[in-house]
């Protein structure tokens, strides 16, 4: 929101690095890393983010822009990139919280916003606008109403959405929902899918965590074989959100599904289930994403005492193929496939 108010192109390294992975260049880019120095238990997004950079597999950036809501292990990968991009970065720390959002903690986040700006404005050499940043808003806010929009369509039954294809359109609103294209693209999916009609019977079910991209294909061909459609998951969702102003931003930072305590965290969860009427859950332990997966065998208590829908979990990795073992998915998915087709049955 920043960056576009002063008329900055933003990029992503981990969309950049899933997308890599997306085209099988993961494997060679984590062996890269790993010869640059870089240990094979770090982040797979941050390993092949590093090769990246070393190699100019990405456009030179003027700045780096890292907020760690999402996850600690950002600020030490953007510490890497500047060293060896040698560009300046910018750092903004939103604590992990384990009640409602203090003003305490909205000022002290207010304090770093405008000290962000203050060194935007100084690298640019242009001044803050706040109108701009105002239009910026409005932009968002049509996008993520749209957003939402294509996200409902996957509470029709059967859904039109393909399972994982919300994942094909999430980097339009991690880099570009203050784009005035934006909006116009979504709306277009928004059509295209309340024209489908699929037929046939569906197992409904909630994806925890990052897909597994270098194996994508595959994963979506083993979900289909079984009548397996994903019609709702905690990130595609979080990116749903809009401001009006810098207060309202910081708070909107602010509730990112991991970065609030487990109790929020699985309400959050059980929410977005009930909603889009699942008939299981299936959990990615993703091996890159420790803050990610260190709570998640209690969510997966948690869901399944309170949802009654079978939960099921797997081992994979965000950008690692050697971390993925398609027998024991297969095996995951036969016995979730299993347990929903035994609870539809016993509810005729």
């Amino acid at each position: 929101e920043i960056p576009a108010a002063l008329g900055m192109e933003v990029l992503c390294p981990e969309s950049a690095a899933a997308a890599a992975a997306g085209k099988g260049e993961s494997g060679r880019l984590c062996r890269r890393a790993e010869g640059l120095g870089y240990c094979a238990d770090l982040c797979s997004y941050v390993r092949m983010g590093m090769a990246l950079a070393r190699d100019g597999g990405l456009p030179k950036p003027d700045v780096l822009l890292c907020c760690d809501n999402i996850c600690s292990g950002m600020v030490q990968w953007y510490e890497a990139m500047a060293r060896t991009l040698q560009v300046p970065l910018v750092l903004l720390n939103f604590p992990y919280r384990q009640s409602e959002v203090s003003q305490g903690q909205v000022n002290y986040l207010l304090g770093q916003l405008k000290a962000a700006i203050r060194q935007l404005e100084e690298l640019t050499g242009r001044r803050w606008d706040p109108q701009a940043f105002q239009e910026a808003c409005r932009r968002e806010e049509r996008s993520a109403r749209v957003w939402q929009r294509v996200l409902d369509c996957a509470m029709a039954h059967p859904s039109p959405l393909r399972s994982m294809e919300i994942f094909d359109y999430m980097p339009l609103m991690v880099t570009g929902r203050c784009r005035p294209e934006t909006e116009g693209r979504l709306l277009g999916l928004a059509r295209e899918l309340s024209t489908r009609r699929p037929e046939g019977k569906e197992y409904r079910i909630y994806w925890e965590g990052t897909p597994c991209w270098p194996v994508l294909g595959q994963v979506v061909e083993l979900l289909d074989k079984r009548h397996i459609r994903v019609v709702a998951d905690p990130i595609s969702h979080s990116l749903g959100f809009c401001c009006q102003d810098l207060e309202s931003l910081a708070r909107a930072y602010c509730e990112t599904i991991n970065g609030v305590s487990l109790e929020e965290g699985v309400a959050m969860r059980a929410e977005l289930c009930r909603r889009y009427g699942v008939d299981g859950v299936l959990i990615h332990y993703n091996r890159s994403c420790r803050p990610w997966c260190g709570d998640l065998q209690e969510v997966e208590r948690r869901l399944r005492e309170e949802l009654g829908v079978p939960v099921v979990s797997f081992d994979g990795d965000q950008g690692d193929p050697g971390a993925f073992s398609p027998a024991q998915f297969e095996t995951r998915l036969d016995t979730l496939t299993e347990l929903m087709a035994a609870r539809r049955e016993a509810q005729t």
